[in-house]
Order: structure tokens, then sequence, then C-alpha cells
């Protein structure tokens, strides 16, 4: 039985570590810091199935564990995987936290991977549950993965929104609000269309009133682009 019972906590240490790489990511968030593990790195890049554990700042309780199938990120010309718990940086860490859907709690979303429009970073979402246990939300995880990267926060105005693209002159960017019985909804576009001429044309829809209305303005390219 005791034999049986090391075999067991060996192999549950095994599983949770068996990823070559391992760093640290504390500069991210205001209550939690994180361990990483991840299965590749080579040439200042790393990638594949990983093992994120996260951990309160403050207590160091250990709160919850999570997988990506692809965790995608780069290292600096300085940085050296090898050497073990390597800390990463703020902007460098796979790892977003934000309060995404504005109750007041913070939030994750993971990379995982490049799935995104033309290539881009893709990331599974997760909001902050009761006692404190993060849930994959699909919604979220839908807009966080099938755009332009990541989805922005606007905390003042409490939208996020998404940006999209079809080649070189066909720009989207959609605005979102979190309600609580309906879930995401959209609340506005404008689309920048400079495929025509040297004209761009401005299309804007914004829900009013429960009602979508739709504006259309043209521009000369050269002024249009002059102001932002």
């Amino acid at each position: 039985m005791k034999n049986l019972l090391i075999i067991t906590v060996f192999l549950f240490i095994s599983l949770r570590t068996t990823a070559q790489f391992k760093f640290l990511s504390n500069n991210t968030s205001n209550e939690y810091n994180a361990k990483i593990f991840v299965a590749d790195c080579s040439d200042g890049h790393c990638e594949g199935k990983a093992t994120i554990i996260l951990y309160d700042k403050i207590s160091e309780e250990e709160i919850q564990t999570f997988h990506s199938a692809d965790l995608d990120f780069s290292l600096t010309a300085k940085q050296d995987a090898r050497i073990g718990w390597l800390d990463l940086g703020k902007y460098q860490s796979p790892l977003i936290f934000g309060d995404f859907n504005f109750d007041g709690s913070e939030d994750l979303a993971i990379r995982n991977g490049n799935n995104g429009a033309y290539g881009s970073p893709s990331y599974d979402v997760y909001l902050s549950g009761k006692n404190r246990t993060f849930i994959l939300d699909k919604s979220l995880t839908q807009l966080a993965s099938e755009n332009l990267g990541m989805f922005l926060v606007d905390r003042k105005l409490k939208q996020i929104s998404t940006e999209q693209k079809s080649g070189c002159c066909f720009h989207k960017t959609t605005s979102y609000i979190m309600d609580s019985k309906k879930g995401i909804v959209e609340v506005s576009s404008v689309i920048e269309d400079s495929s025509i001429g040297d004209e761009v044309t401005v299309i804007t829809q914004k829900m009013i009133g429960g009602k979508k209305q739709k504006t259309v303005q043209k521009f000369k390219a050269k002024d249009y682009y002059a102001e932002q």
C-alpha cells in the first residue's frame, strides 16, 4: 500500500511537469502569479502543449490549473529557456489578465496557437466565477480566436471590440457590450473600405433604441488617413 502511494504521488508530479521548459509569469496580474510548463523552446520561440498553474499573489495558494494545446510566445535574445524558471516580462507572457465582463474581477485569456485571421494569435478566455474558479467562456473565446488577435477592452465604455480585415483595403471594428441576460451583444461597427479608387468609404452601424442605424460616408484617401 505504501509503495502504491509513493508511485501515485510520483506519477502525479510527473504529469504536471512533463513539459520540458519552465517559466514564471508574475508581472501580468494584480492578483495572481503563474507557473508555466511548455513542451518546446528553440531559437527564441516557445510553443506546444502547456500547463499553467495559477497562484494567489499574496498567500501563494494554488488556485487552478489550465492547459493549452499550443501555448505560443517568444523570448528575447538574452533569455535562455534552458536555465529553468525564467521570468517572463509583462507584455511577453502568453497570459492576459483583465476584467473582460466588467464585473470587478480579473479574468484570464491564455494563448492557444495562431488560429485567428491571417494567422494572428488566438486565446482561450476564462471568466472568474465563484470561489475564484475560472470558467471557459465559449463566446469570448470565439471572439478571441476568429478575429485579428485578442479583443480590446474599453473600461470606460464597458465595451470590448474586435478587429477584422480583408486584404489591404477592408477593415472592420466591431464593438460589443456584455448583457447579463443576452450575453455578448453587438452595439456598433465601423467599416473602412479603400478598395475602389482613391476614396475611402466609411460605413458606421449603431444600435439605437433597439434598432440598427446605418450611415455611409466617403472621403478622399489622402485626407482621411492623414487624420488617423
